[in-house]
């Protein structure tokens, strides 16, 4: 406010109100007072902000000078308009999955045990040891063996084959290998595998053949190492046939005569038998037994072995093999 005149006789009050922003819009007001004597002066009433007219434009928490423009509405924006049109917001969760995606993904759920080969396909190994301790044949599993991808093993009735059973059904077989251990191989015994889609069969032999002594003791014809399993001699004839594990072809065979006046012949030979006589100089067969009869007995070819019969001190079979899964 400022006051203008001479000798106090004349007087000018300039009321500069300045610029009164109403709530909403930017409305001034300006207020000049001309008077005579201060006495007389009045000051006009402003309107209070409560006042004043409700704005029509945007609400603001500030003053807007006239020097400032109004803001401008921003225009929507579509996702196509920033470059995400293919953006999929739905969750995860909620997501459908095709058959072919499901398929890859259930093969790449579970790799615990899979190795993959350089064609992208899955394998799976087996790897054990397996040992006869006399009631049949177990995997080893103790604090210097463990069993890897193979849950039991199984004897045939026949004790002719193992059979272990694997703890996954393959697709393919890719290759499997059992071998003797030190103990069987130096015994001159040698294994074999037939194999399947979950299990593995294992059959063992002897390439050597048998070789075995034959004897009357008095009362029955005795084997001495036991792969001769029975010995019969007809009563009529004098024949004498001697059964024993069976071998493969070809097959050939001797007997040599221990007696100091009979010699022997043989007549014939099977898979599972050998057929001989046991006769005098005169070539007369004998037909009772005495305890003079005894020969030794030897088949050539390669024979099948019980597997009882592997049931060796510390004596393991050694298996090894990967399946496609």
């Amino acid at each position: 406010m400022e006051w203008f005149g001479e000798g106090g006789l004349e007087r000018r009050a300039v009321l500069n109100l300045g610029r009164i922003a109403a709530a909403g819009g930017g409305l001034l007001a300006l207020a000049t007072v001309t008077a005579g004597p201060a006495s007389a002066t009045t000051v006009p009433t402003v309107p209070s902000p409560e006042a004043a007219p409700t704005p029509s434009g945007p609400a603001t928490d500030q003053p807007v000078s006239p020097e400032q423009p109004a803001p401008e509405t921003v225009p929507a924006l579509s996702k196509a308009d920033v470059g995400l049109s293919e953006v999929d917001n739905t969750a995860d969760a909620d997501k459908p999955v095709s058959a072919a995606q499901q398929a890859a993904l259930d093969l790449k759920a579970d790799e615990t045990g899979i190795v993959r080969g350089t064609d992208g396909r899955r394998y799976r190994m087996v790897a054990c040891a397996v040992r006869n301790s006399g009631l049949g044949f177990s995997l080893i599993d103790d604090d210097r063996h463990t069993p890897v991808g193979v849950v039991s093993t199984e004897s045939a009735l026949d004790d002719m084959s193992v059979t272990i059973r694997m703890g996954f059904d393959g697709l393919k077989v890719s290759s499997v290998v059992v071998v003797a251990d030190e103990t069987l191989s130096a015994a001159g015994y040698q294994l074999g595998a037939s194999v399947g889609l979950n299990s593995i069969t294992i059959q063992a032999s002897q390439p050597a053949g048998l070789g075995d002594y034959v004897s009357w003791n008095g009362s029955a014809w005795v084997s001495l190492n036991g792969l001769v399993t029975s010995t019969t001699m007809h009563k009529s004839t004098g024949l004498i046939t001697c059964t024993h594990a069976a071998m493969s072809e070809p097959y050939g065979g001797s007997v040599t005569s221990r007696s100091l006046t009979k010699r022997a012949s043989m007549e014939g030979i099977s898979a599972t038998s050998t057929s001989l006589y046991l006769v005098d100089n005169a070539g007369i067969p004998v037909k009772t037994p005495t305890k003079d009869n005894r020969f030794w007995l030897t088949r050539t070819g390669a024979r099948r072995v019980p597997m009882s019969e592997l049931a060796l001190p510390s004596a393991n079979i050694w298996v090894y093999g990967m399946f496609e899964v």
